[in-house]
């Protein structure tokens, strides 16, 4: 019996996937078969390499600034963050260069940005394949492949569980990290989901006021920024209009004026509209596809207090994303007729 992961898509939210393989092992369950989308194949990438382990080391060392130093926030066209470091690391640390030096069955889904086709990668760069599936429309800039401009699987197939079965699983686990943002859940905490998309805003906003400050002092990023910022990224702070990019992302949506209320909800800026919206739409899809192909053990974080930019948070996702395997390990030793 072959046993498959689909690790599902989240932004920063898919470090919780570190802490659902952590505790799936410690259940004794081997898993033969993995597939990601989004940041679910980054982790994936790393597992199938057989190196979790030294990714979830490094994610939990991650602070604030190292994380917009990494994402080259501002420094790229097609997109608001170039996410070279990203990949960088993940080619140099945690992932083999190629799918048939991979340890496990693994496959990226990613969508053509034109046709709107679901693309699975299952041989060839995996860096490449990671890379576009990553591709979050608006925040990193979409990847040619092939002739094809692909972004982010989300779009298409969130949490692919196809794939699984596709690559031979007889089970399939699979990781929702949108289950907080279905319409219910939306409606019932609607509060806590303004202030989630405020926090992507407001890291933005953080990260133009750095770059400001660099150009105040006529110096380059301090220490602690460089060694996470190559030759190629550091050259692009000199270029001034990139800074428009994050003022206009973070300006206020111009409100109407004519019927102002006192309850009015504040107008929000291009950031919270994108990042609202990718939530919304993520949350739909997923439901979508879950219905119409539903894996035979379906493992749902709790991540509504996450914004999608707050990957500094990893201890606290990792952790959540073991609680929530512990919650349901009884159904999960039943379905597998696990002993205690």
């Amino acid at each position: 019996m072959k046993i498959g992961l689909a690790l599902g898509s989240g932004a920063s939210r898919g470090w919780a996937h570190i802490g659902v393989i952590q505790a799936l092992e410690e259940l004794g369950i081997e898993i033969d078969i993995v597939t990601g989308c989004s940041i679910g194949s980054y982790v994936g990438a790393a597992y199938a390499s057989g190196k979790l382990a030294p990714l979830a080391e490094w994610v939990k060392s991650l602070t604030e600034w190292q994380v917009f130093a990494l994402m080259g926030v501002g420094f790229y066209r097609g997109g608001l963050v170039s996410g070279l470091k990203v990949f960088k690391a993940l080619e140099d640390n945690f992932a083999f260069d190629t799918f048939d030096k991979l340890h496990k069955p693994f496959a990226a889904v990613a969508t053509d940005l034109y046709s709107g086709r679901e693309v699975d990668f299952t041989q060839g760069s995996v860096i490449q394949a990671v890379r576009a599936s990553c591709a979050i429309p608006g925040l990193f800039p979409p990847v040619c492949i092939d002739n094809r401009w692909l972004v982010d699987g989300g779009v298409v197939n969130p949490v692919p569980v196809n794939l699984c079965r596709l690559l031979g699983a007889d089970i399939v686990f699979a990781i929702n990290l949108s289950a907080d943002f279905r319409p219910q859940s939306l409606l019932q905490n609607q509060h806590e989901h303004e202030k989630n998309q405020q926090k992507t805003s407001d890291f933005f906003k953080r990260s133009q006021a750095q770059i400001q400050n660099w150009f105040k002092k006529g110096s380059k990023p301090d220490a602690e920024g460089s060694e996470y910022l190559g030759e190629e990224q550091q050259q692009d702070l000199k270029v001034e209009g990139e800074i428009d990019i994050l003022e206009q992302a973070n300006a206020e949506v111009p409100s109407d004026q004519s019927n102002p209320t006192s309850s009015a909800l504040p107008t929000p800026s291009i950031l919270n509209a994108m990042s609202g919206s990718l939530d919304i739409l993520q949350g739909r899809v997923t439901r979508s596809r879950l219905a119409g192909d539903p894996p035979d053990i379906l493992i749902e974080p709790q991540l509504r207090d996450f914004g999608m930019m707050e990957f500094y948070r990893a201890e606290e996702l990792i952790e959540e994303g073991r609680n929530s395997v512990k919650r349901i390990a009884d159904q999960i030793k039943y379905q597998l007729r696990l002993s205690n």
